[in-house]
C-alpha cells in the first residue's frame, strides 16, 4: 500500500517525505479503496491524525468520487455541538463518506450511520485505533461485519517502526489476554525518539533498519509492556467468569430485575403506539417499523420533543434498523420526552391529560373488586468507607394490589398485578360511581398504611442486599451500607377494577 502517513505537517516531515510518492498518487489510491468500499455497500469513516490532512483529503475525495457521494469533513476546529450536527446531517445522505480527525474517536456514537473505518494515518497510541473502530463496531451496529482498513507506507520507515514497535505488539498482547493493555510509557517520548533517530539517519545517509541503540531500547520497551500485560492478566481473575460461577443465579437475578425496571422494546413500542394517536398524531406500520406523523399533536408536545423541523419520522423499536430509520430505545430523547409530557400533564392538567392518577373500570379480568396502587419509595442510602460517610437519596416505584375493601384487603401477587395492567374495560361506569369507589380507597388508606410501610421496609432491605451482593462479587473491602426508607411511601395512583355488571358478584365485596 502506498505511503500516506503524516504528510506535510512540519518542515522536518516535508524533508523526510520528499522521497515518498506524491500526495496526488496517494489520494488516487485512497479514492480507489473508498470507491470499492462504497460499492460493497459500506459507509466509511476516514480517520486522519492532522487537521490539514483531513481537510486536504476531504476536498480531494469530493473532486474524485461520484457526484452522488456526499463527503463530510469534521475536525477539531468545530465546536462539539457543530461536529455532532454535521455527523447527523451527513447520516441522512447516501452514499456518504466522513473524513475526520481523532476529535470523533471518542464521545459520539457513529454505529447507526457508518459501518467501515479507514485509518489514513497511523497513530502513535495503539489504543487510538481501537477507539476509532469502537465508534462504529459497537452495540447498535446493524452490520454483521464491520470493515476496517489501515494504510501504511512500505517505503516509509516511520510507519514500519510504528507497526512493529506499537501496533503489532499491541495486537499480540490483546490476542493473548483478550483485552487491550496501554503502552506502559509516554508514547510521545517514543515518537520523539523515533523521529529524531530517523531524521539523523536520513541526513547521514544510513541504510540501517533501526537507529543505533534503538534495538536495545526496543527490547526493554517490549519487556515492560509484557510485564504490564501479565499484571493485567492476573488482576482480571478478580472479574473472571470463574469467580462468579457460584453466583450465576444472583447475577441473573440482578440483570433480570434491571431489565424489568427499564422495560423492553415491546414496552416502548406499546407505549408509543398508544400515546402518539391519543395526542392526535398518526402512526402507520411500514416494512421496517412505523412512520410517525406528529403534525397534529399539541404544540407543547412538539416543543418537548424538539421536532418542529421534522414532523414525520420513520422509526423502529427493533435492531437492526435501516439508515433512514430512527431506533427508539427506552432512553431515546423522543421516548423520554413523550413520557415526561404524559407525566407532567397527568399532574398539572388532570382534565385534559390522557393519563390519570386515579380511575375505575369494569372488566372481565376480575370477579371481585380489585385495587392497584402506584407507590413511590424514597430511601436514604448511607455509604461508609474509611471513616467517611456519604448519604445518597434513591427512589423506586412499584405497583401493588389487593382485593376487596381496604379494611379487609387481600393482597395479590406481582404476576397478578402485571396481568391487570393490560386488562380491557368491558362497559362504561358513570362518573359518580367511579368517584365513589376511588374515594372509598382514599377513606380507607389508614387501614392499608402499615402494610405499605412494611413493603417499603422490605424494598429497602432488598436494596441493601443487592449492594452487599455486588460488593461481595467485586471483593470490595472496607465499605459499609445502610438503607433507611422514608415512611410512608407516596401513593401516586389509585386504580379500581370492578367486575362486569351481571356477573353475580356485588361491587362492595
Amino acid at each position: 500500500i502506498l505511503a500516506i502517513s503524516h504528510s506535510g505537517e512540519t518542515p522536518e516531515l516535508n524533508g523526510l517525505l520528499t522521497s515518498l510518492r506524491s500526495r496526488s498518487i496517494r489520494v488516487i489510491a485512497m479514492t480507489g479503496n473508498t470507491n470499492s468500499t462504497l460499492k460493497d455497500g459500506f459507509s466509511p469513516i476516514v480517520f486522519c491524525r492532522f487537521i490539514d490532512t483531513a481537510e486536504y483529503l476531504g476536498e480531494e475525495l469530493r473532486k474524485r468520487l461520484s457526484n452522488r457521494t456526499t463527503v463530510g469533513i469534521v475536525t477539531g476546529k468545530l465546536p462539539p455541538e457543530e461536529r455532532e450536527q454535521r455527523v447527523l446531517e451527513l447520516g441522512e445522505k447516501s452514499p456518504r463518506v466522513l473524513v475526520c480527525t481523532d476529535c470523533l474517536s471518542e464521545g459520539i456514537n457513529l454505529q447507526q450511520r457508518f459501518n467501515a473505518v479507514m485509518h489514513y494515518d497511523l497513530s502513535w497510541n495503539p489504543t487510538r485505533h481501537e477507539q476509532r473502530e469502537g465508534r462504529v463496531d459497537r452495540f447498535g451496529q446493524d452490520r454483521d461485519v464491520v470493515r476496517t482498513l489501515t494504510y501504511y507506507g512500505i517505503d516509509n520507515q516511520i510507519d514500519g517502526i510504528v507497526l512493529d514497535v506499537l501496533l503489532r505488539k499491541h495486537k499480540t498482547i490483546r490476542s493473548s489476554i483478550g483485552i487491550s493493555v496501554p503502552v506502559p510509557a509516554d508514547t510521545s517520548a517514543v515518537a520523539e525518539a523515533i523521529f529524531e533517530g530517523l531524521l539523523l539517519r536520513e541526513k547521514a545517509g544510513s541504510q540501517q533498519n533501526l537507529l543505533p541503540g534503538f534495538d536495545k531500547y526496543l527490547i526493554k520497551f517490549h519487556a515492560g509492556w509484557d510485564r504490564a500485560g501479565d499484571r493485567e492478566k492476573r488482576s482480571r481473575t478478580m472479574f473472571s467468569h470463574e469467580g462468579i460461577q457460584a453466583r450465576v443465579d444472583e447475577v441473573a437475578k440482578e440483570l433480570n430485575a434491571a431489565r424489568h425496571a427499564v422495560g423492553s422494546h415491546t414496552d416502548v413500542q406499546r407505549f408509543t403506539t398508544e400515546v402518539v394517536p391519543a395526542y392526535g398524531g398518526i402512526i402507520q406500520p411500514k416494512r421496517h417499523g412505523y412512520t410517525l406523523d406528529l403534525s397534529e399533536t399539541p404544540l407543547p408536545l412538539r416543543d418537548t420533543l424538539s421536532v418542529h423541523d421534522k414532523l414525520k419520522l420513520d422509526v423502529s423499536f427493533n435492531l437492526p434498523v435501516p439508515d433512514d430509520t430512527i431506533y427508539l430505545s427506552r432512553t431515546h430523547p423522543l421516548i423520554e420526552g413523550l413520557a415526561n409530557y404524559v407525566l407532567a400533564t397527568a399532574l398539572d392538567d388532570p382534565q385534559g391529560a390522557i393519563a390519570r392518577r386515579c380511575g375505575a373500570i369494569r372488566t372481565d379480568a376480575v370477579d371481585r373488586r380489585t385495587t392497584l396502587l402506584l407507590l413511590r419509595y424514597r430511601f436514604h442510602l448511607q455509604v461508609i468507607q474509611g471513616g467517611t460517610e456519604r448519604e445518597l437519596l434513591a427512589e423506586d416505584s412499584e405497583i401493588v394490589g389487593f382485593r376487596g375493601s381496604p379494611q379487609n384487603a387481600e393482597w395479590i401477587t406481582q404476576q397478578q398485578v402485571e396481568a391487570l395492567l393490560s386488562a380491557a374495560p368491558s362497559e362504561n361506569i358513570p362518573d359518580e360511581l367511579r368517584s365513589t369507589f376511588v374515594q372509598r380507597v382514599i377513606d380507607g388508606y389508614e387501614a392499608v398504611k402499615e402494610q405499605l410501610n412494611a413493603r417499603a421496609r422490605a424494598r429497602a432491605e432488598a436494596l441493601l442486599d443487592a449492594h452487599r451482593r455486588v460488593r461481595s462479587a467485586a471483593r470490595w473491602k472496607g465499605v459499609r451500607y445502610a438503607v433507611h426508607p422514608e415512611l410512608p411511601p407516596d401513593v401516586l395512583g389509585i386504580y379500581v377494577y370492578l367486575p362486569t355488571t351481571g356477573s353475580g358478584v356485588r361491587d362492595a365485596l
